[in-house]
């Protein structure tokens, strides 16, 4: 068993009211960080309530949090035991991650989703039945009568879930339940790049008009265009949110 560090007093006091929440922020700051390394045990919880002046009952809420992320592990007379989070997708851990390596993580996301787009689109063209398309039309709709950018984004995942299930790959389903939790409904700083209703219907339209045309390339080109231009917005909305809490 790999010791703990000794740099425990790097762990920032929470200050929000959900002491719960915070605490499970601030240690997994510090094993994002690399305070505590994986395999290494976190210090006693009577050291961890001294430490972020919080009371036992509000630590162990935390820390029960940390481990449902999958951050830490309880061992019986180990204490708690820290994981490696690189290898982690619980969404917790994915927007902790890009919020503590800032864009070029959020890049380089946006850069495998964008690979996909074609792929996508092919597949759909390709392989939707009927069924498929009459649910993507009704998804589509949903993405019209959507009235702020938090609705929007919930009928864009709509979308795209439908879209994706139309390929029948399930390697691919699988990969967008994973995009689905972490970006999916709840507010964050990527939901302002939906704020363009025209925008997004648009893009939306020209990939499902490709899709119910059976038309392979457009429907690659669809898709690919739609995740591109998003990504950028998306890249844009992370930057002006940075800028505006500092």
């Amino acid at each position: 068993m790999v010791e703990p560090m000794n740099q425990s007093s790097e762990l920032r006091k929470p200050q929000r009211l959900r002491l719960d929440e915070q605490v499970a922020s601030t240690i997994a700051d510090a094993i994002i960080d690399g305070v505590y390394k994986p395999g290494s045990r976190l210090p006693p919880e009577r050291d961890l309530v001294d430490l972020l002046g919080v009371n036992r009952t509000s630590l162990r809420q935390g820390l029960a949090r940390l481990e449902q992320m999958g951050l830490i592990e309880t061992v019986q007379g180990s204490g708690n035991v820290v994981c490696d989070p690189v290898g982690l997708v619980d969404p917790a851990v994915v927007e902790a991650l890009v919020a503590r390596l800032g864009p070029d993580l959020l890049v380089e996301m946006l850069e495998v989703r964008q690979a996909l787009g074609p792929l996508i689109g092919r597949l759909a063209a390709e392989h939707a039945v009927p069924e498929d398309l009459d649910e993507l039309r009704d998804a589509l709709r949903g993405v019209e009568s959507a009235g702020s950018a938090v609705e929007r984004q919930a009928a864009d995942l709509d979308f795209f879930g439908l879209l994706i299930h139309a390929t029948h790959n399930r390697a691919l389903s699988l990969l967008f339940r994973w995009v689905a939790s972490a970006y999916g409904g709840r507010t964050h700083e990527l939901t302002p790049a939906l704020e363009s209703a025209d925008v997004v219907l648009e893009g939306l339209t020209d990939i499902y008009d490709a899709v119910s045309g059976r038309r392979s390339v457009d429907a690659a080109d669809a898709v690919e265009s739609y995740l591109r231009d998003s990504a950028a917005r998306m890249i844009e909305a992370y930057l002006h949110s940075q800028v505006a809490h500092r």
